[in-house]
C-alpha cells in the first residue's frame, strides 16, 4: 500500500535563520532543510510526499536548487499556502518543519499568523479557559479535522514546546533556541532532524492525531478591527472574533486576510490624517513633554494599532495643554 506524507514548512524555524533580511539566503537554507526531510522519507518507506510552503505567499522553497531534481519527480509535489493543499488523496501522516513560537514568547521571530493578531486562543472544553496557541497547534488541529496525525514538529524551542503541550506523545526536534549559547552548524542540526524523522515514523499514528474540538478566539492589537469585522459578518465573543474550531479558522484564513488588508489600509489613512492634525495643534508644545506624558506610548504606537479610544485620549490631552 502506498504511503503518502504531507509536510507543512515554514521559514522562521529553519536552522541558521535568525532574521529575514536576506530572503535569498533564507530561501536557500529553507530549501536545503526541506530537501533533507524529503530524502529521509523517500529512503525510508514513504512513497509520495506533498510539501506545502506556508510562509507568506508560499514561494520561498526553490525547486531549482534542490538536489536530484526532487521536486520535479512524480513522488514529490510542491504546493503554495495551505489553501493550495489538494485533498484528492489520503495523507497517512504529516510533519511540521521550520515552525516558530507564537506571539509574545521568547522565540526566534515569534508571531501568530499575522502581525496584527495580538493573540489566538483555544477555549478548553473542560475548564472553559482561553489557552493561547500558535501556528503549531492551529495547524495540528486543522490537520486533525481531516484525520491526519502530525508525527513530528521541528523548529525553534518554543514551537517544539507548543507541539508537546497538548500532545506529549508526538516527536519533536528543537533546531535552535533563543537562549542557546553554543553554535551548532547546519549539518549537525540536519543530522539531528533526520534522526527525529526516523523516530517519528515508528510512533503509533493514532496517538499523534489531535482533535479539533475547541472554539477559537482572535484578539487584535487594534480593538476597532474586531468591530469592523463584526460589521462584515464575523462572530464575536468577549471582544474577540470567534471561530468554531481551527478548521473554521484555517479554511477561512485567506478571505479574512483580504478583509484585514482593506481595513488596515483604511486605518492607516485615518491615523495618518489624525496625526497630521495633532502635529498642527501641538506645534506650541515641546516634543519631550508629550513623549513623557501619559499619551507618549499612544503616540509611539504602530499607526495601525491606534484605535478610536486612543485618538480621543490623545486629542483631549493636546487640547488641555495648548
Amino acid at each position: 500500500m502506498m504511503t503518502h506524507a504531507l509536510i507543512l514548512a515554514d521559514v522562521e524555524g529553519i536552522a541558521e535563520i535568525y532574521n529575514l533580511a536576506n530572503m535569498e539566503e533564507c530561501s536557500k537554507m529553507y530549501t536545503q532543510e526541506i530537501e533533507t526531510c524529503v530524502l529521509v522519507l523517500l529512503e525510508n518507506g514513504v512513497d509520495k510526499i506533498t510539501v506545502c510552503d506556508v510562509h507568506d505567499r508560499g514561494d520561498q522553497i526553490n525547486p531549482k536548487i534542490a538536489r536530484k531534481g526532487m521536486f520535479e519527480k512524480g513522488e514529490v509535489r510542491l504546493v503554495s499556502r495551505v489553501d493550495g493543499i489538494p485533498f484528492d488523496s489520503k495523507y497517512d501522516f504529516a510533519f511540521l518543519i521550520g515552525f516558530h513560537g507564537m506571539s509574545d514568547t521568547p522565540g526566534i521571530l515569534p508571531h501568530t499568523l499575522r502581525f496584527d493578531f495580538k493573540e489566538i486562543a483555544v477555549v478548553d472544553q473542560r475548564s472553559r479557559i482561553n489557552i493561547p496557541i500558535g501556528e503549531v497547534e492551529i495547524y495540528t488541529r486543522w490537520l486533525g479535522s481531516y484525520g491526519i496525525p502530525v508525527m513530528l514538529v521541528a523548529g525553534d524551542r518554543e514551537a517544539t514546546y507548543e507541539a508537546n503541550c497538548f500532545n506529549p506523545y508526538r516527536q519533536t526536534c528543537c533546531i535552535k533556541s533563543y537562549f542557546q549559547t553554543n553554535h551548532f552548524n547546519t549539518i549537525s542540526m540536519h543530522d539531528k532532524l533526520s534522526q527525529s524523522l526516523l523516530s517519528s515514523l515508528k510512533l503509533e499514528k493514532s496517538l499523534c492525531l489531535t482533535p479539533d474540538d475547541g472554539e477559537i478566539l482572535i484578539e487584535f492589537h487594534n480593538p476597532d478591527i474586531t468591530q469592523a469585522l463584526v460589521d462584515k459578518g464575523c462572530c464575536k465573543e468577549d471582544d474577540r472574533i470567534l471561530f468554531s474550531c481551527c478548521a473554521d479558522l484555517v479554511n477561512n484564513l485567506y478571505p479574512l486576510v483580504e478583509i484585514l488588508q482593506e481595513l488596515n489600509q483604511e486605518m492607516w489613512a485615518s491615523n495618518v490624517a489624525f496625526l497630521q492634525t495633532i502635529k498642527t495643534l501641538a506645534k506650541p508644545l515641546k516634543r519631550e513633554d508629550l513623549e513623557n506624558s501619559e499619551i507618549g506610548p499612544l503616540l509611539n504606537n504602530n499607526l495601525l494599532f491606534i484605535d478610536a479610544s486612543s485618538r480621543e485620549k490623545i486629542m483631549s490631552k493636546i487640547q488641555s495643554l495648548v
